[in-house]
């Protein structure tokens, strides 16, 4: 008799977390070394950022690099805050939702919803103060801007007749070793979530292909008919950057700045995935279990905190044009994560077993640190102003190959050769216009960000989901007088995207994903 016997809880491995890291919307949680080596989607998620960051800059679709004066200057460029003419103080406050119109294609099923949440908080905080200064200009600040939101949420539910989450918890040849005491044989395993399955009989041991010397004598605890699909995906949290710049004017209209900038935040994930044998096709005759449902969910928890500098040059070369230049650092972030797995499974006879619930359970829970470092920015742009219309451009270059993950007592190397492989260098570009009438500014904007992903290379995702962001923008600002002055913009972003439940299964179901953003800003400025 094929007895289940329970085995030393092992720690969770580096590899494994950062399997959790990694997954974002795009592949499932459960296979981290292919999906890390895919895309390298944990730090796109932390590092890419959003266009505006105040409402004025929101309006404009985050287009500055030119010189600007408004609190998105420690963001684009600082050496645009020795353009002003004043000292002052602004705060700016969004409201962002995110809907999610999801489309579950499985053997036999295709099902659509579209959830939505919503969040809303401060999105800039500022202050620049003009020195006193008997020529030229001097003007130094600091600010707390939102770069990042993590908000998202993803429903899908649907009908599978071809495979099950059971199947992708099957151990693969090496990931365990048969072994036999006085109470009958079995397994250890070196896989934890083949682990995991195993204790709550997501999958056992078959004496009978132990007998016909299978490479992998286990069953699944579903082997038949159709069963009915749900999940739950759940993402918030945000990134802000606290910044102190300075700018001084270094020749006649010539600006030069630098900041130096501190970016922190938290990520949370939340997954749930549910199968239920909605037709009892799995009884538990005809080779089958009296499988009834399970519940697999994992979550994991993100906190971080890094730094870098930014420098900037903003000069004034024919009457109303600027031009621009912002250098950015690589930006070392420390991330400290948590995570958790939980399994439960549940049959037709009422038994009920669950791994993953109790603290000494340990096998997909833990807590890992490791650091990301991002690569360099260069940033070029301008703007011109006639007759009260005002036309900026910006550009944008980084290389995300150079991207690279590191931790104390484990080796990235694989990691970072593949991310070297299937990530590329992209030019994101920001266009907006602005068109002052009396006290009445009218604002509007769109921005371009490519997928960093090499789609050219043989190890990257063939999926096929073009995640290119494209973002529109308009906006309105009031001068109640030259110290005084409000702005209201909304700013709409657009990508596809696809997750999968589980991979590595013969016509895994995925989740095709249209995701927009709407972001509206309010925010204020007083001038002294």
């Amino acid at each position: 008799m094929i007895m289940k016997k329970s085995v030393p809880m092992r720690s969770r491995t580096p590899v494994l977390a950062i399997l959790m890291v990694a997954t974002g919307l795009t592949t499932s949680l459960l296979a981290p070394d292919r999906t890390l080596a895919q895309d390298g989607a944990d730090a796109l998620r932390f590092l890419q950022q959003l266009p505006g960051i105040t409402a004025t800059s929101n309006g404009i679709a985050g287009a500055g690099i030119g010189g600007r004066t408004d609190a998105s200057a420690f963001r684009t460029n600082p050496a645009g805050l020795a353009w002003s003419d004043m000292s002052w103080f602004s705060a700016s406050l969004s409201n962002q939702n995110v809907s999610d119109e999801a489309v579950f294609n499985a053997p036999g099923s295709s099902t659509r919803l579209e959830p939505d949440v919503s969040s809303t908080g401060l999105a800039s905080l500022a202050y620049a103060y003009r020195v006193p200064t008997t020529q030229g200009r001097l003007v130094v600040g600091a600010g707390f801007n939102q770069t990042s939101s993590y908000d998202r949420s993803l429903f899908y539910d649907g009908t599978n007749n071809a495979n099950s989450i059971t199947d992708f918890f099957m151990p693969l040849p090496g990931e365990f070793e048969l072994q036999e005491d006085a109470d009958g044989v079995f397994p250890s395993f070196t896989r934890d979530l083949s682990f995991i399955a195993f204790e709550a009989f997501g999958i056992d041991l078959s004496p009978e292909l132990i007998d016909a010397g299978q490479a992998v004598p286990f069953l699944p605890a579903v082997s038949a008919g159709t069963v009915r699909q749900a999940g739950i995906v759940e993402e918030d949290g945000r990134m802000t950057e606290l910044s102190f710049a300075g700018a001084v004017e270094a020749a006649k209209d010539v600006m030069i700045g630098v900041s130096i900038n501190i970016p922190f935040g938290e990520y949370d994930f939340l997954r749930e995935h549910t199968e239920e044998d909605f037709q009892n096709d799995n009884d538990g005759t005809g080779g089958t279990t009296d499988f009834s449902s399970l519940r697999f969910t994992e979550s994991f928890s993100s906190d971080f905190v890094g730094v870098n500098a930014r420098f900037g040059l903003s000069a004034l070369v024919a009457p109303g044009a600027r031009i621009g230049l912002t250098i950015e650092t690589p930006t070392y972030i420390s991330v400290e994560e948590s995570f958790n797995t939980v399994l439960q499974t549940t049959f037709d006879n009422g038994d009920v077993f669950v791994y993953g619930d109790d603290l000494t359970e340990t096998a997909g829970s833990g807590e890992f640190d490791y650091t990301i470092t991002s690569p360099w920015k260069i940033g070029v742009g301008g703007s011109y102003e006639i007759s009260g219309l005002t036309l900026l451009a910006d550009v944008e270059w980084m290389d995300w190959s150079q991207l690279e993950l590191d931790a104390d007592g484990f080796s990235f190397e694989q990691e970072n050769q593949d991310i070297r492989r299937t990530l590329d260098a992209v030019v994101n570009a920001r266009f907006g216009a602005e068109y002052r009438v009396e006290k009445l500014t009218l604002r509007g904007g769109v921005a371009v960000y490519p997928d960093p992903r090499d789609t050219g290379s043989p190890l990257a995702s063939s999926d096929g989901v073009d995640r290119d962001r494209t973002w529109l923008s308009a906006g309105l600002g009031y001068a109640f007088s030259k110290e005084v002055s409000a702005s209201i913009s909304w700013m709409q972003g657009q990508f596809d995207d696809q997750f999968r439940p589980y991979t590595d299964v013969a016509n895994a179901p995925t989740v095709s994903e249209e995701v927009t953003t709407n972001r509206f800003l309010i925010g204020f400025t007083f001038g002294f």
